[in-house]
């Protein structure tokens, strides 16, 4: 699904009014679609009490236009006026205008004083207008209080392209937010309304056509992507198809105590594909991963206190040098002899997934991914990431978006960045954001059936990129589909994750065939 910026998206306003399209019409034909959706998520509107927010810019003139839809179709509607009329642009107060002559009535609100509590607490559909993808400031005085009302209200609460407070481009919320149960978005959605926490604000949000030329949606180049059913792509496989044709995944890593690393990552290979699955380990845990898995093989190396050692790494590299790819770093521990196996796993010339341990050992020498010539994919977590950058948790966190983009580019990199809202940086600049997961997926061993699936997908022979975006995807559906069939956030392990991978991949082939 392709998302706009603020700055994008007004500019493709731009290109349609230039058109002769009057931005009178792309506001008369955003509220109408959105009265649409209103009708479709709340119902018959007869009667009720819709209590409409309005704020400087074309947002408010949105919610002008939908308070006028819901009048006409037999709601008692109120409005609120957050700005004075003399602020209003052109086409906003043309709607304020109409709103008046109808007879609907309104309030200016000078002050936090002005609104009357009590109407807004009876109100059935709320419209929030009050600020729109433009806001760039932190949300005060009345606007806060509005907000606030608005969230204790208990009605059914409608944002109109994005719920006041949230900030278009990332997600954040400047103060204080309208918690939305539908978010009407115009002509493309928008990075905010997946990135957390302002994902959390939005409730369903669907997109309206607001008659923007269609071949300007289809010749935009986004720079963010939200991941759906139809960024994903499955090769279907031939009746005479044989193991060899699915590649073979080399999966290096695993300690003592850390044996399920391994045993995880190689069991999502399989679920996801895999023509063959060797695991390279310590021998110190080679009976757990025997007795724990029966479908993939082993190769057992020499160990150092628990870890791989490094005088292993010759039987390393001639093992992996005839597979497909290389899975790296799930368990593996960090010492001496891990980095030095890191740094040298570097240079197998075999599309590589590089994963927890093996990114706390690969922060000692980052630069030497720059001389890798086949695909490279690193999954970490704000922590391996903030290491591997030399920067804090906090600040990873809260410049993500700014800070994978910097990193793939420079690195020539696919960066999958975990997170509730994990993001997909490829080196051009896109940010892929994914939609699927839940709360359950956060506990220790979800990274590694990631890894394994992602690898996976690169043993097959995908391209880097659509194996970081069919493995992260799928990864998350596969845990929606386990919550969905009654296991509860607590209780998913990553093991439950494997075992419904199928079922992803099966809703895939039905989606794909509709």
């Amino acid at each position: 699904m392709k998302l706009s910026t603020a700055a994008q998206m007004r500019e493709l306003d731009r290109k349609a009014i230039e058109t002769g399209i009057p931005d009178i019409v792309l506001m008369e034909n955003a509220s109408l679609q959105s009265f649409f959706k209103i009708l479709e998520y709340y119902g018959d509107v007869r009667g009720k009490l819709a209590v409409c927010f309005v704020g400087a810019g074309n947002n408010g003139g949105d919610a002008l236009a939908v308070g006028r839809h819901l009048f006409n179709a037999g709601a008692n509607v109120y409005v609120y006026m957050l700005i004075g009329e003399e602020k209003l642009n052109e086409s906003p107060k043309t709607n304020f205008t109409v709103i008046k002559n109808m007879g609907i009535p309104y309030k200016f609100v000078l002050s936090e004083s002005d609104f009357n509590e009590e109407l807004i607490m009876e109100a059935d559909i709320i419209i929030d207008g009050i600020f729109g993808t433009g806001l760039s400031r932190k949300v005060e005085g009345r606007f806060k209080k509005a907000i606030e009302l608005i969230n204790r209200s208990g009605a059914f609460i409608v944002s109109v392209d994005i719920p006041s407070g949230v900030k278009a481009d990332s997600g954040e919320v400047l103060g204080a937010a309208v918690e939305a149960d539908l978010t009407a978005t115009f002509a493309l959605a928008k990075p905010g309304h997946f990135l957390y926490p302002g994902r959390s604000y939005c409730g369903t949000v669907e997109v309206v056509p607001i008659s923007t030329p269609i071949y300007f949606l289809d010749e935009f180049e986004p720079t963010f992507i939200a991941l759906d059913s139809s960024e994903i792509f499955l090769k279907e496989r031939g009746d005479t198809a044989h193991k060899g044709n699915f590649g073979h995944l080399a999966i290096v890593g695993g300690s003592l105590g850390k044996s399920g690393a391994v045993i995880m990552a190689s069991k999502a290979a399989i679920k996801s594909g895999v023509g063959l699955a060797s695991a390279v380990i310590p021998d110190c845990i080679n009976i757990a991963f025997e007795s724990s898995i029966k479908e993939a093989m082993s190769l057992p190396l020499k160990s150092n206190n628990g870890l791989i050692s490094k005088e292993s790494i010759d039987d390393i590299l001639d093992f992996v040098s005839d597979k497909s790819a290389v899975c790296f770093g799930m368990g593996l521990g960090v010492s001496d002899d891990t980095k030095y196996i890191t740094k040298e796993i570097l240079k197998v010339n075999k599309p590589l997934i590089i994963d927890a341990d093996g990114i706390n050992c690969l922060s000692d020498f980052t630069g030497e991914l720059k001389n890798r010539e086949k695909p490279t994919v690193l999954t970490p977590h704000p922590k391996e990431f903030s290491r591997l950058i030399k920067k804090s948790t906090s600040e990873v966190v809260e410049r993500r978006i700014e800070l994978a983009r910097e990193f793939s580019r420079e690195f020539g990199v696919i960066l999958v960045l975990k997170m509730a809202d994990t993001l997909i940086a490829e080196p051009n600049g896109k940010i892929y954001i994914n939609t699927t997961g839940n709360v359950g997926l956060a506990t220790g061993g979800s990274g590694d059936v990631l890894s394994g699936i992602i690898g996976s997908f690169l043993a097959q022979g995908y391209d880097a990129l659509k194996s970081a975006i069919n493995g992260v995807y799928l990864h998350g559906l596969a845990a929606d589909i386990a919550t969905d069939k009654g296991l509860t956030y607590e209780s998913l392990t990553p093991t439950d994750v494997c075992e419904y991978i199928n079922e992803a991949i099966k809703q895939i082939y039905e989606l794909s065939t509709i």
